[in-house]
């Protein structure tokens, strides 16, 4: 008796030990991977693994959303899932090579820095995996490219620009990172808003050259304010921070972009433009398991990924007092125009012929 309770005893000592071995967790790489839970097994992608490869996430709600999609979908689509962060450009290609080492059926590169190591890498192996590019465009065919039509978004802050205004000036501000062709997006949208509620409309623009200078973001905000600007429309990256604070302490009004930067501390920052990564995830990894192909895609209002704060996309704090429930239905009437093509924007003309056809 003695003896069969001792091997009951060894036995159930053992599923112990047996059970703490299987709960161990991986050292720690410097990415984040997560597999399928074991009840996902009549996924479709059970058995895939999927990476985003991007810069380092931190408190980057632009990448944090990018994150939170893939873990989205993941969940409803049952595949492997991981988040290589990159420390500096030489990481992304070793990287996405590391990947398509380890047999990845689909690397997703997260942002315009990682074009390069995806163009590389996708030429140098183009049937090892699947790949695509989110908010920016490379060569090679191979690679799905994702970008967006910003000018739908900057048009409905125009809109709610001039709105917020009410008259009280006709001189609108904005702070841009640079001037080249890639901002002429931003640029051509916000003007097209605030003429839509303002004709009288007149425009500063001006530029940090740097995608992280609040300082410099903060002298050109206040230099517009001095010209009569009430509102400053702010795309300078990382400078925005400055012209937030010089909203604050001047009195203007201003905006933020990508992700909802309205600030209960701050009631100066009307609005956000958005540029919504969790449901450019969503949206391309629905793609994915649906029919993939690789023709690069532009979305905006329609799908979901483009927008403003208040009026595409919902937020926790409160609107400020210069907008009315009547002026945010305004802006929300544009943005279903956008939707159902009655407003399109699409078919920009370049910055030379905009210019010449207002004289």
């Amino acid at each position: 008796m003695k003896k069969i309770l001792a091997l009951v005893l060894s036995l159930a000592m053992l599923t112990v030990l047996l059970a703490g071995c299987g709960s161990a967790k991986p050292a720690d790489t410097g990415s984040e991977s997560a597999a399928p839970a074991a009840s996902s097994e009549a996924l479709p992608g059970v058995g895939m693994k999927i990476a985003l490869v991007c810069d380092k996430v931190g408190t980057q709600v632009f990448l944090l959303q990018m994150v939170n999609g893939l873990k989205e979908a993941a969940a409803k689509y049952g595949f492997e899932y991981t988040v290589a962060e990159c420390a500096d450009s030489a990481a992304f290609e070793d990287n996405m090579r590391a990947l398509v080492a380890e047999n990845y059926n689909l690397i997703i590169g997260g942002g315009w820095q990682a074009g390069d190591a995806i163009n590389k890498v996708a030429t140098e192996f183009p049937d090892a995996c699947d790949y695509a590019l989110i908010d920016s465009e490379v060569e090679a065919e191979n690679v799905k490219c994702v970008s967006y039509r910003e000018q739908e978004g900057a048009y409905l802050i125009g809109m709610l620009a001039a709105l917020t205004t009410d008259g009280e000036s006709h001189v609108y501000g904005a702070v841009h990172v640079n001037e080249g062709p890639g901002s002429w997006k931003w640029r051509y949208g916000y003007m097209e808003g605030v003429l839509s509620q303002d004709p009288e409309a007149t425009f500063v623009f001006n530029y940090v050259g740097s995608y992280s200078d609040p300082a410099k973001a903060k002298e050109l905000a206040i230099q517009q304010y001095e010209q009569g600007c009430v509102f400053i429309n702010s795309a300078a990256a990382g400078g925005d921070s400055g012209t937030f604070e010089a909203a604050k302490e001047k009195g203007f009004y201003t905006s933020g972009q990508d992700v909802d930067l309205t600030d209960p501390a701050n009631p100066y920052i009307v609005t956000s433009q958005i540029k919504d990564t969790y449901a450019t995830m969503t949206n391309l990894l629905d793609l994915y398991f649906s029919g993939w192909n690789t023709d690069d895609e532009v979305w905006g209002v329609k799908e979901g990924t483009i927008g403003a704060v208040y009026v595409t996309h919902d937020s926790q704090n409160p609107i400020s007092d210069r907008l009315t429930e009547a002026d945010i239905a305004i802006a929300k009437q544009a943005a279903d125009d956008i939707r159902t093509g009655k407003l399109d924007l699409t078919n920009m003309p370049t910055e030379e012929e905009y210019f010449a056809s207002k004289g």
